[in-house]
């Protein structure tokens, strides 16, 4: 079976020497070739290319961003996509039932492998650009600017820079008044139902990250086999924040909270703002925006689990 390891090597919890031991074990079953990453959004070229060229299998080892660039070149393909856990929370391998290990995750998936274990997965589009598990418009991928531009921060402490950059995305927004209106439409039974948020996140599956061994459940309803769930805020401030935050960790019941709107199983939502705001995908941040159209594309990818 000819295979690609497409690897970061600038992923948090990934070094030289780990790299070298996965290669070597999966060399030893698999005709494998080795690229390394070079800058942002190489590793979808790589992986575009090994579809041209005839890869049957596309090896992501990173974080759920390297994971998010390889889809992009294999979606809608026949090659099939293995996760590799490399990064600081690893929210795509592991919600395919990965270990959060690099080394264990690749002995699980050689046995996938050899036994030829597969599933074909729904995937989210945020403006066109794929997504595995999440999209996120406003606070949250505020929130993941702020840990892009503190790498070093992230390398060091890991999740925990999510909750110092969480504090402070929350405390520059406050100043700078920058939690605008996000008006937010889908159909439901051929009529539009719009609303308004503050924030919202989309999820393809649950859960939609992880804190150390704790999944957040934002969007508890989310299925890789069904289409997109969307869960709003109507408030942005400390407290609804932390309630929030509490619910997801602790329970499936954050629909239950007055400050959140949720919406379950729909093929498209619209977002739109006066003042652009940031978008994530799958953790990354992608950009600012004053509209989001959000996509479900059915039967999208072939993965290995």
């Amino acid at each position: 079976m000819r295979a690609l390891l497409i690897h970061n090597p600038n992923a948090t919890t990934t070094t030289p020497a780990v790299t070298d031991v996965i290669a070597r074990a999966l060399s030893a079953e698999l005709k494998l070739d080795v690229e390394a990453t070079k800058r942002r959004d190489h590793a979808s070229f790589l992986a575009a290319a090994a579809v041209d060229d005839g890869y049957e299998v596309v090896l992501a080892l990173g974080g759920d961003g390297t994971a998010n660039e390889v889809l992009q070149g294999l979606a809608g393909t026949g090659a099939r996509l293995a996760v590799i856990p490399g990064g600081s929370t690893n929210v795509w391998a592991r919600s395919l039932g990965l270990p959060n290990d690099a080394v264990e995750a690749t002995s699980v998936l050689l046995r996938l492998l050899r036994n030829r274990c597969e599933r074909v997965v729904n995937l989210g589009t945020a403006n066109g650009r794929y997504f595995g598990f999440t999209a996120g418009y406003g606070y949250d991928a505020e929130v993941v600017r702020y840990v892009e531009h503190r790498f070093r921060l992230k390398r060091a402490v890991r999740q925990a820079s999510f909750l110092y950059c969480a504090a402070a995305a929350y405390a520059a927004g406050a100043r700078g008044r920058r939690w605008a209106r996000v008006e937010i439409s889908t159909t439901v039974d051929g009529h539009p139902t719009p609303d308004t948020l503050r924030s919202a996140v989309c999820c393809n599956s649950n859960p939609w990250t992880f804190l150390g061994p704790w999944p957040a459940q934002l969007c508890p309803g989310a299925d890789l086999d069904k289409r997109l769930d969307v869960t709003g805020f109507t408030r942005l401030n400390p407290m609804s924040i932390a309630r929030v935050a509490r619910t997801t960790l602790t329970s499936a019941g954050v629909g239950r909270l007055r400050s959140v709107r949720t919406w379950h199983d729909h093929a498209a939502y619209d977002l739109r703002s006066d003042t652009p705001l940031a978008l994530q995908v799958d953790g990354d941040f992608v950009g600012e925006t004053a509209a989001v159209a959000l996509r479900s594309v059915p039967d999208a990818l072939a993965v290995v689990a």
